[in-house]
């Protein structure tokens, strides 16, 4: 008896597969209603709203001492609400925050079953590193518009300052979030795939901090700018004032910015390979 073909109407399709934008669609969103579970986006608003609140309280009570003699306020207090930024909180707000983005996975032992869905590793990479990027930059936005709000409210509460008399730096400060964002991306990546690696909270936290004061203690050292870690703080020393009294910064990428995206990418690639190569535990 020869077999017989199953009917078209009994015939089941088989699901398509998802393409790759689809399946980073489906992971990006996951991510981002997994946000709600951590404290990611807390730590951003409050890291880009500490610096500014920092150098608006030495103003708003100290502001005399700072500023005489009627010069321009803006530039020494962008100037210094930058340097408090770059020196130590925005190095630290990065590695804990990259730790708790991924820890989310890593506490409630989900790597298994995330890897287990129907999407690739390819796209659980990227889609992590994408929620990354855009909190820090949530984070940087934040800073700069606090940054600039502070300084009007001071000239409203403190007009003695004279920050109403003078005009904000705005394409100063547009130009310094460039520099800065480009120059966490390096350090960024470097803790994104610590903490992929080492799937706890508590190491890649060590770890960045521990890099973080190391790069602090060589900054003296020649080499110094190839270090990811010391990219933000690199950034910060490249304003400039003017001989008019103004801020004043580059158009154009600094060296050690340019170490950061290399940090950027081969970071990135070999957090990629690992992370194919690495078992679903």
């Amino acid at each position: 008896m020869s077999a017989t073909l199953p009917s078209a109407e009994f015939a089941v399709a088989l699901p398509a597969t998802p393409s790759p934008l689809q399946q980073l669609q489906r992971t990006l969103s996951g991510d981002m209603l997994k946000l709600r579970r951590t404290a990611a986006l807390r730590l951003s608003l409050f890291s880009g709203a500490l610096p500014v609140l920092l150098t608006f309280c030495i103003f708003y009570f100290k502001g005399q001492y700072i500023i005489k003699g009627g010069i321009d306020p803006w530039p020494k207090f962008v100037s210094m609400a930058w340097q408090t930024a770059g020196t130590l909180l925005l190095p630290l707000f990065v590695v804990l925050l990259t730790s708790l983005i991924v820890n989310v996975e890593t506490k409630s032992g989900a790597w298994k079953h995330l890897f287990a869905l129907p999407v690739g590793r390819g796209a659980v990479f990227v889609s992590k590193l994408l929620v990354l990027l855009g909190l820090n930059m949530l984070a940087l936005l934040l800073f700069a518009g606090l940054l600039l709000g502070a300084g009007f409210l001071l000239g409203l509460v403190k007009p003695g300052l004279g920050f109403q008399n003078h005009q904000a730096p705005l394409e100063t400060v547009l130009w310094m979030f460039g520099h800065t964002y480009v120059a966490t991306l390096g350090l960024l990546a470097v803790q994104y795939i610590v903490s992929l690696y080492w799937r706890s909270f508590v190491v890649p936290v060590g770890v960045g901090m521990g890099a973080v004061v190391a790069t602090i203690a060589l900054l003296n050292w020649e080499h110094v700018d190839k270090i990811p870690y010391s990219a933000p703080l690199g950034t910060t020393m490249q304003m400039k004032m003017t001989k008019l009294g103004g801020l004043e910064v580059a158009h154009t990428l600094f060296k050690h910015e340019w170490y950061s995206l290399a940090w950027f990418a081969g970071a990135l690639l070999l957090g990629y390979v690992l992370l194919q190569l690495r078992r679903a535990d």
